[in-house]
């Protein structure tokens, strides 16, 4: 079961009626995704609609394997539940 599915089933569940990453969560994804992403072939010279005015790209930086590691189970703690 992926992420969106257990973060659907909290809801549909009635175990809480919002859910949203945290801001803190947000920030550090962010601050990891930049920092990795300097580190890819996208940002040696390239010219392109998916760099930011930064010359970062707006890309998942790390493998596909690591997608799907990160998308089969959310971390809880990262998300605000009401």
């Amino acid at each position: 079961m992926g992420a969106a599915t257990q973060l659907i089933e909290l809801l549909s569940g009635g175990a809480t009626r919002r859910i949203s990453a945290s801001r803190q969560a947000t920030a550090r994804f962010e601050a990891e995704r930049v920092a990795a992403a300097r580190k890819t072939v996208w940002v040696t010279g390239c010219h392109g609609w998916y760099l930011d005015d930064q010359g970062v790209p707006a890309a998942w930086p790390w493998s596909f394997g690591r997608f799907r590691e990160v998308m089969q189970r959310p971390d809880l703690t990262d998300y605000e539940r009401v």
